[in-house]
């Protein structure tokens, strides 16, 4: 066989040249020392040329993901951090750090203002990662609180991952194949989130050791060796407990047993268990530890709120789907996009690719086409559990595991497999070539160039924060004993109490007052403001993009919130939510300790109440 082509099982083959009989013979009488020494030396220089184009693309991993790599904190950084040196309103150990709200502690966070009085009563999110705390919290207690070493630290995750997905990459496809679907997997914009955002790293530590487990998973069923089984339920384990996106990879052993030939129902059900099982015992401890999210918007439990997820997940589904395929950022589709324009997207993507992916497989030897088959449907079913969550490409490192050979595979057969078609198959052939084009731009071009602008977009936001918090603290004189109220908060609001502090201890009291853009807030009396949207708006969000409460608990006109030193009272409503909230504090507005700052796009700035009987608008 020539160079390059592929044996059954899908592994390359190389031929090995025939020597001439002079070589023969130099090479039989020369000393046994030299012989040895050029031996090695040529096994050296192989395997550093083996090295050398993934050094490089590591290298090139850096250059892209330098800017999420230069990030300040972000989001839920500020929070552990607050949790690591003990000034978090509500304790927490090194395994529970993504413990966010929970029965215990729900009311002391609603009282310091943690959370906002619009938020669901029963609201929780926490989440069972012990083994991505614990390293969260070595790397502060080891490495001090500056996000640079934190942020190599979730680097090197990324190469271990990279490698990892190479290594499972050349188990079944040829070596061109595995190189161009490791650089389509490691440039790719998912990756950019769990490098800018530590609390993110998550994604990649069970995304590391869960391709090592299918890897081994693999070996086990190839072989049936009870080690290689044994070393894949460990090996899900540990990935399930740096994170229940691990779950994801589950995705893959179900296609894997769909689509295996030969096999009865009892042996699939047996070929289940290295997965099924650790995952089993995690969601049992899990379930009975109280971990989980009820009563957001932003995340939605398909075990305890199905009706509501079966609601959400075709769109979650299509978005997700787009992301993936065509390698878009954040923004692209949002909750805004209407669904007749993400449907025909979706589906005008998937039919320019099916005959050009059919025809791709069918060009294959059996045991890769196998793979690819399964790698496909696994890719689709990796979807399953991320459905949960509002989408966005940091979700999909698990699917892409599987588009990036699948993908790999239409571009080797597109460019490089040299077959000419028959002269009435042409328009297949120029629709895979179409298709080619598409993909090649998305993932070797579109993907790595968004990477680079996403991470300077979340870089360029953190650092924003950081210096608009700075700004805020030099105003306030002691934030330990204020009470600061937000009129009008963005999504920043949030996270910024956490920020004021070197060591992350909130103000005494911290109120959001609403969430929204333009605003009118009016003074009626000494404690009292009332705040009105215009009618496209409400006073906090509803459905996805509230944290804090899910559209599921309806608000009427009357109803009542009441928080310690706070009183909200629904005056309107409109097609967004309240349209008009009246507010009663404790004591008069202009009393200290308050603090009166709303948020906008320029930052954090002193917002005094009006006086009595008059107004001030609120510009984003």
């Amino acid at each position: 066989m020539a160079s390059g082509t592929q044996s059954p099982s899908g592994a390359p083959i190389t031929a090995s040249a025939t020597t001439s009989p002079s070589l023969q013979h130099d090479a039989t009488n020369r000393p046994a020392a030299e012989s040895t020494e050029g031996g090695g030396a040529i096994r050296l220089a192989s395997r550093k040329r083996a090295w050398l184009p993934l050094a490089l693309l590591l290298l090139a991993g850096v250059i892209v993901y330098l800017p999420a790599l230069r990030s300040p904190y972000l989001l839920d950084d500020y929070l552990h951090a607050s949790m690591i040196d003990g000034t978090f309103p509500a304790r927490r150990g090194p395994f529970d750090l993504y413990n966010f709200v929970d029965d215990a502690d729900r009311a002391t966070l609603i009282e310091r203002g943690m959370i906002p009085w619009w938020s669901h009563p029963r609201l929780t999110i926490r989440f069972f990662r012990p083994l991505s705390s614990a390293l969260l919290w070595a790397d502060h207690r080891l490495l001090g609180n500056g996000p640079l070493p934190l942020h190599v630290h979730s680097l090197a995750w990324w190469a271990a991952v990279v490698l990892a997905a190479r290594a499972f990459f050349r188990r079944a496809f040829s070596a061109r194949v595995a190189w161009l679907a490791t650089v389509i997997f490691a440039l790719a914009p998912c990756h950019v989130l769990p490098l800018a955002w530590l609390a993110n790293r998550e994604a990649l530590i069970s995304l590391g050791f869960g391709t090592l487990a299918l890897t081994a998973y693999l070996r086990w069923r190839a072989e049936l060796r009870p080690r290689d089984g044994a070393a894949a339920a460990a090996l899900f384990a540990i990935a399930l407990l740096g994170g229940e996106y691990a779950v994801c990879l589950g995705g893959y052993v179900v296609a894997f047993e769909l689509l295996r030939r030969g096999d009865g129902l009892g042996r699939r059900g047996l070929g289940l268990l290295p997965f099924a099982a650790p995952a089993a015992a995690y969601l049992f401890v899990r379930a009975r530890l109280g971990y989980g999210a009820a009563g957001s918007g932003f995340y939605t439990d398909p075990f305890h709120e199905t009706r509501a997820f079966l609601g959400v997940a075709p769109r979650r589904l299509g978005t997700l789907l787009a992301d993936l395929w065509l390698t878009l950022d954040n923004q692209t589709l949002s909750a805004d996009t209407p669904a007749w324009a993400l449907a025909l997207l979706v589906l005008g993507v998937g039919a320019l690719l099916v005959v050009p992916l059919r025809r791709t497989l069918t060009r294959l030897d059996d045991a890769p086409r196998a793979t690819a088959s399964w790698l496909l449907l696994g890719s689709f079913l990796a979807l399953t559990p991320v459905l949960a969550v509002v989408p966005s490409p940091r979700l999909l490192g698990a699917s892409l595991l599987g588009v990036a050979p699948v993908v790999a595979l239409l571009l080797d057969h597109a460019w490089f497999s040299g077959v000419t078609p028959p002269p009435g198959r042409r328009g297949a052939a120029e629709l895979t070539g179409i298709a080619a084009l598409l993909l090649g731009f998305a993932h070797l071009v579109h993907g790595p160039v968004t990477s680079w602008l996403v991470g300077r977009h979340f870089a360029g936001t953190a650092v924003l924060f950081a210096s608009n918090a700075a700004a805020l603290r030099a105003k306030i004189a002691d934030p330990a004993s204020a009470e600061v109220v937000v009129i009008r908060g963005l999504g920043g609001s949030f996270f910024l109490p956490f920020a004021l502090d070197k060591h992350g201890a909130p103000p005494a009291r911290w109120r959001i007052l609403a969430q929204t853009g333009h605003a009118l807030a009016l003074r009626r009396g000494p404690r009292t403001l009332d705040i009105l949207v215009p009618a496209g708006q409400g006073v906090f969000p509803i459905g996805s993009g509230n944290l804090f409460r899910n559209e599921r608990l309806q608000v009427n006109v009357g109803d009542t919130y009441a928080v310690p030193g706070l009183r909200a009272t629904i005056l309107e409503m409109g097609a967004q939510g309240p349209r008009a909230v009246r507010y009663e504090l404790e004591r008069d507005l202009e009393e200290p300790p308050y603090t009166w700052i709303s948020e906008g796009l320029d930052g954090y700035r002193e917002t005094p109440p009006p006086q009595v009987g008059f107004g001030e608008p609120l510009d984003p």
